[in-house]
């Protein structure tokens, strides 16, 4: 199965039809100017919280990755004031304080995240690695096997 698996990822797949998922395809190859342009598209059409809440935590991902920091912070503050419960925002501000050296505040949100959303493998697999970080070794082997879980059987879907 793996094999399969591994060829799966050649296959270019279906082109994303949104704004927001074509800014994301765009952010996960590195075409960071085109990632912004539909970033900006996509929060022009977020009509909900939640909507509002996404596009700003993906700007914030895009931030990261030019090494802005300042941004990718205001870009979180607007997602969490749209959405106070939004897991991506959490696990994302969660991923900035692991990084910082905060270890203890990252596992909060993580943690939070997992309480909105008990299915979200971005915040098991952050959470394995903080508690990885924190000596915890059962604890972080458990939470990145639930991500390891959650993300083959999304990947079936």
């Amino acid at each position: 199965m793996p094999l399969f698996d591994w060829l799966r990822r050649l296959l270019p797949g279906p082109i994303p039809s949104g704004p927001l998922a074509r800014g994301t395809r765009a952010l996960e190859r590195g075409c960071f100017d085109d990632a912004e342009a539909l970033f900006v598209q996509a929060l022009g059409l977020a009509a909900t919280p939640g909507g509002i809440a996404a596009v700003r935590n993906k700007r914030a991902i895009l931030a990261v990755h030019r090494r802005d920091l300042a941004r990718a912070v205001d870009e979180l503050i607007e997602a969490l004031a749209a959405e106070p419960c939004s897991p991506a925002a959490n696990t994302t501000l969660g991923n900035l304080l692991l990084e910082s050296g905060d270890v203890d505040e990252a596992v909060a949100h993580y943690e939070f995240a997992l309480f909105v959303d008990a299915d979200y493998a971005p915040a098991y697999h952050n959470l394995g690695v903080a508690m990885h970080r924190l000596g915890r070794r059962g604890e972080a082997v458990r939470n990145l096997r639930k991500a390891t879980r959650l993300e083959t059987r999304m990947k079936r879907f």
